[in-house]
């Protein structure tokens, strides 16, 4: 056993070699059997063995998906049947037999694509002018060659649909290979007879007959005058004249043969007198087309079943009406006719308008190009059944209708020269102003993205063609009409704004439209109503003006683009006293002479357009009847003034931060965007006063009395109740119902509610009890201010009572036990209406409360994005003056109550450190000696940043804590190499605060010490080891 066990495995073993040795020679095997397959020779009567299995193989690859494999295939087949040399009749014969006409039977992959291929070339040559029928293969005639292919497809007994639906592709596409081949009209009876099947095939299968009247229309390109009225009559004897594929015929056979006339069409079928019949065809209502009482009802076809696939008939429709010699009153009259009062009308179906929506679609693209027949297209029926369709996704044509908007939207992208006309249908004429409104979509906000590239003058002309009507519509209509035409012209802004760049003056760009929109929001214009012209209409296109120059800054390469807007706008149409003008001048004035002025640097350059800038952000505040423009203006001026004598005192870079801060502070995003890139360019010019400026507010608290510190909000707009947390709110609003209901007696004491909700702070919520301390001072004061409704005293009046600290001073009373039922009743109702005083006398302090700390949170990011431009632009400077930041940073990280403005100020602290590790790997000469100079005033800074950074130890503040004090130790080490030692004796003194419990610190903090002094020290080895 065990010797039979130990030969079968050396058996074993021996065919696993040979297999290895196999597999290293199948690519070299392979490439031979391949060329082997493609070898044209021909092919053999009886294939055996490897004759058999190429013939097999190139017919699988004529049945491939792979286009590239089937032509290859293809080309073999053909020249190994009849190339140079031709193979016997009995061969061919079997190959049309058994391979060719058979394969069009079969549903595999890319069988019918390949198969037809073969069958088309072979036809050419044997019955066109080659004549190899004749010549080499006498037995094989056109008839024969029908007769196999009719044998081969025709489903015999009782096989399923998928195999006889095969069957009858087969025979379509065969006939259409003879058709293919032109060799059909060689002799007038081979003609008649593909007719014959494909008329027969038509009849007998309802779903093939579009496919054999694109079969006919193909013959019909080749017929000539007599063969195309035969055929037209044979088509009208089997009763299709009258049906789509009939229309495509008559149009196929007058276009090539103008003076033919056959019934039912004896004229034209798209000329003036057939478009009502030719309406009823399309529409496939063959009830009423067939108005002819002589033609026979049993001639009628079968009307096939509805198919969301438009029919061939709209491309040669198309193909006709694209023509150049027809004019544009002779299209008119076909779509009105055919197409609007027809798929469009109140009695067509919901399948007729389905198809009527893909006939526009399918007439726009093609039509494109010439816009006085696109013009005809939006007819009233169609916008009509448009708009409805769209307006609602419950309606059956809801999706069809979007898809028609959304064609509209696609060409005029493609074309955008078509948009006028577009416009100016969809928005009057047969559409609506309102147009995106009536639909519930974007439809016209998304075309005038595309009017960049036309003509101003011409998207104003089309926009205003309703304004001047607007005193005949009503108020209500009209108040919508001129809405509409804000919002328009802030599109048509944005998007000459986005383009803007590209043009080489950005005044031209859009000057009409910000002329236009600036008029509405400034002046009254005569074309318009006063009373049409509201005030909150005026506001809307301030809004919409601000946003479209802030996406014009968004997308500007320089400056320039913003105060050539402003300098667009012109002052006249904006009523303004006489000072405000002088002022407005003065500052155009001045902006444009910044923008000319020359300037040695790119630096002084940029320092000088954001000047100008500012400028123009002050104007524009102007126009918005901004209390604080004309002091900016001012200030403006003033710095000007310093900037030309080059005066780089301390009070000018405090002066533009202050400018900077008030435009951030306010909660718009042109002023954030301006205020960003003008801080940009003046970075270097800011002064350590500044920067202090600028970090000042980040220590502001979050709450009321850090708004009011901020923003110097009047104290009674900032007033709240007297409770200081939130969660004490609800127990202080006094249900109206039930203080009705109280039934008080004579020996009821009334506590001083303000006391209650003192008590109540202790029970509020932990995280907002720095916020409630700020409040209650703030509201004590203002209670004294204001002199807030005295409770106590209001009820002791009405009760004759008083509270039981008060017992020395009060009077005798009488005891209330004797009052009557009624005298109750009218004590009740003074209860209550006093409670309901004290109710409405007090603020909603939660809402007031929340409100301020987001406007302190908002106003905070903005003066971090502010801090983080510096980081980055200086850092890499290396200017000194940045190390001032780290501490504000870092007290914003551990007093903020807002998680997102903590991780800001931690990611601004990172990237600083490595803007610096990168600026010190490049740094100059000069960055280095200023980075020198800043080693001897940081060591304060460390001590600084290390008793910050025992004072929380969360994660993340430890992490921001630790980047902080290497990059000042860095700097220090960068500037002098023994400062070293100061710097380890800083580390040592916090780790024995950490070790003795002192502070409070992370870890990762003595950590990241310890890696970067392996780091430097790994460095002093290096360079000692190449010196």
């Amino acid at each position: 056993m065990a010797g039979k066990r130990k030969r079968g495995t050396k058996e074993n073993g021996a065919p696993a070699t040979n297999g290895h040795k196999k597999a290293k020679n199948d690519t070299g095997a392979a490439a031979k059997s391949t060329t082997a397959i493609f070898e044209k020779r021909p092919f053999v009567e009886a294939p055996t063995g490897e004759e058999r299995r190429r013939e097999a193989t190139l017919y699988d690859l004529l049945a491939s998906e792979d286009e590239n494999e089937r032509i290859s295939a293809a080309d073999c087949i053909i020249s190994s049947l009849i190339g140079k040399e031709k193979v016997p009749e009995a061969v061919l014969e079997r190959h049309l037999e058994r391979r060719l006409f058979r394969g069009l039977a079969s549903g595999r992959n890319a069988a019918r694509l390949g198969f037809s291929l073969v069958i088309t070339e072979l036809m050419t040559q044997l019955f066109g002018e080659q004549a190899l029928a004749a010549a080499h293969y006498p037995g094989l005639t056109f008839q024969k060659a029908v007769r196999i292919l009719m044998d081969k497809t025709q489903p015999v007994g009782n096989i399923p649909g998928q195999e006889e639906r095969d069957h009858y592709l087969g025979q379509l596409f065969g006939i259409e290979c003879f058709v293919s081949s032109r060799v059909i009209f060689g002799e007038p009876t081979r003609w008649n007879m593909v007719l014959d099947l494909l008329l027969k095939i038509a009849q007998r299968k309802v779903w093939l007959r579009s496919q054999c009247g694109w079969v006919v229309v193909q013959a019909l390109q080749q017929m000539d005058k007599k063969s195309a009225e035969s055929t037209l009559q044979q088509v009208a004897d089997a009763g299709m004249a009258k049906t789509a594929d009939g229309v495509a015929f008559w149009i196929t056979a007058t276009g090539k043969h103008p003076d033919i006339k056959v019934k039912p069409w004896r004229h034209h079928p798209l000329a003036t007198k057939t478009l009502g019949d030719l309406a009823s065809v399309l529409k496939e209502s063959f009830n009423e087309s067939s108005k002819d009482p002589n033609e026979k009802k049993g001639n009628a076809p079968k009307q096939a079943n509805w198919t969301a696939q438009l029919h061939f008939v709209w491309d040669i429709i198309l193909a006709y009406y694209a023509g150049e010699g027809v004019k544009t009153d002779e299209f008119d009259q076909f779509w009105q006719r055919v197409v609007d009062d027809g798929f469009f009308s109140k009695n067509a179906t919901d399948g007729q308008k389905f198809k009527g929506f893909m006939v526009f679609q399918k007439m726009l693209e093609g039509l494109v190009d010439q816009r006085s027949k696109v013009d005809k297209l939006f007819s009233k029926n169609l916008l009509n059944c448009l708009m409805n369709q769209a307006a609602k996704e419950d309606r059956y044509l809801h999706r069809a209708a979007v898809k028609a908007l959304k064609a509209i939207e696609n060409t005029v992208a493609a074309h955008p020269k078509s948009l006028t006309i577009v416009l100016r249908n969809l928005l009057t004429d047969n559409g609506v102003y309102t147009f995106d409104q009536r639909t519930s979509t974007k439809t016209i906000d998304r075309l005038l993205q595309n009017s960049g590239s036309i003509s101003e003058k011409k998207i104003l002309e089309v926009l205003q063609l309703p304004i001047p009507s607007l005193s005949n519509q009503e108020e209500t209509q009209a108040k919508s009409t001129l809405r509409a035409y804000v919002e328009y012209l802030s599109k048509v802004l944005n998007a000459s704004a986005s383009t803007g760049s590209e043009k080489s003056n950005g005044k031209d760009s859009f000057g009409l439209y910000l002329q236009e929109l600036s008029r509405l929001a400034y002046s009254q214009p005569e074309d318009i109503p006063s009373e049409l012209l509201t005030e909150q209409i005026r506001e809307l296109c301030r809004s919409r003006l601000e946003s479209s120059l802030s996406k014009l800054t968004r997308h500007a390469d320089d400056f320039s683009g913003l105060c050539n807007a402003i300098a667009a706008i012109d002052p006249s149409s904006v009523d303004m006293d006489d000072d405000i003008k002088t002022a407005v001048d003065d500052a155009l004035k001045r902006m444009r002479s910044l923008l000319k002025r020359k300037s040695k640097t790119e630096a002084a350059k940029s320092v000088n357009e954001a000047l100008a800038t500012l400028h123009a952000i002050s104007i524009f505040q102007l126009y918005n009847e901004d209390p604080d423009a004309m002091e900016s203006l001012k200030d403006l001026a003033q710095y000007d003034e310093k900037l030309k004598k080059g005066d780089k005192t301390e009070g000018n870079s405090e002066l533009l931060v202050e400018i900077l801060l008030s435009m951030v502070a306010r909660p718009s995003s042109l002023m954030r965007q301006v205020s960003q890139q003008v801080f940009e360019a003046f970075s270097s010019h800011i002064t350590a006063g500044g920067l202090q400026l600028l970090t000042d507010p980040l220590a502001s608290k979050e709450s009321t009395m850090g708004q009011k510190e901020l923003f110097n909000t009047e104290d009674d707009a900032m007033m709240v109740d007297e409770d200081g947390s939130e969660a004490g709110d609800d127990d202080n609003v006094i249900d109206l119902d039930d203080a009705s209901d109280v039934e008080l007696g004579s020996d009821i004491e009334f506590v001083n509610l303000g006391e209650k909700d003192d008590a109540s702070d202790d029970e509020g919520d932990s995280d907002d009890s720095d916020d409630e301390d700020d409040d209650d001072d703030e509201d004590k004061d203002g209670d004294e201010q204001e002199g807030p409704i005295d409770l106590d005293e209001l009820c002791a009046n009405i009760l004759k009572s008083h509270r039981l600290d008060k017992d020395m001073d009060a009077e005798s009373s009488d005891s209330d036990g004797d009052m009557s039922d009624s005298e109750m009743m009218q004590l009740d109702d003074k209860l209550a209406e006093v409670f309901k005083q004290r109710v409405k006398a007090k603020p909603d302090s939660k809402k007031e409360k929340k409100d301020a700390k987001q406007s302190v949170v908002q106003f905070k990011h903005r003066i971090l994005d502010l801090v983080d431009i510096y980081v980055k632009a200086e850092g890499q400077r290396l200017n000194p003056l940045a190390y001032a930041l780290l501490a504000p940073l870092l007290n914003l990280m551990r007093t903020t109550s807002t998680k997102p403005l903590a991780s800001r100020a931690c990611e601004i602290i990172l990237n600083y450190q490595k803007v610096l590790r990168k600026a010190r790997s490049n740094k100059t000469a000069e960055s280095s000696s200023s980075e020198d100079d800043a080693g001897n005033d940081l060591l304060a800074l460390l001590v600084e940043i290390h008793e910050a950074a025992g004072q929380d130890n969360a994660h993340a503040y430890s992490k921001a804590a630790s980047a902080a004090s290497l990059i000042v130790a860095s700097s220090m080490f960068a500037a002098e190499r023994d400062s070293i030692k100061q710097v380890a004796a800083v580390y040592a003194k916090t780790q024995s605060q950490w070790v003795l419990g002192e502070v409070q610190l992370q870890t990762s903090f003595f950590a990241d010490w310890n890696n970067w002094c392996q780091n430097h020290a790994a460095q002093a080895r290096d360079k000692k080891e190449e010196k």
